[in-house]
């Protein structure tokens, strides 16, 4: 994971703008994810279903990191997705990966 995504994801996550484990299906339900960062060695399965659900309902996703690399930013227990709750903060990590 790039050190630019990396510490816009350690401040939206130190902001409590970021969901984890099963929360990430809810926000993306409720249309409070902005945007989805999966893991590149999360199962296919996981990945399929979190893709197609962020297809539905219009939420931009990005691959990117390795769960042990989302785990360290966030701060958590192994985690393989995150759904980015902030507007702002979204568009940045958005900007980040495509450079």
């Amino acid at each position: 994971m790039n050190n630019k995504v990396s510490g816009l994801l350690g401040i939206a996550a130190r902001a409590r703008k970021v969901a984890t484990g099963d929360s990430v299906m809810a926000a993306i339900r409720q249309n409070k994810a902005k945007l989805v960062l999966l893991c590149t060695d999360c199962g296919s399965n996981a990945q399929k279903k979190i893709q197609d659900k962020c297809r539905f309902y219009g939420v931009d996703w990005i691959v990117e990191g390795t769960a042990e690399e989302l785990s360290a930013v966030l701060g958590q227990p192994k985690r393989i997705a995150c759904a980015v709750l902030d507007e702002g903060l979204a568009r940045s990590i958005q900007d980040a990966v495509m450079k």
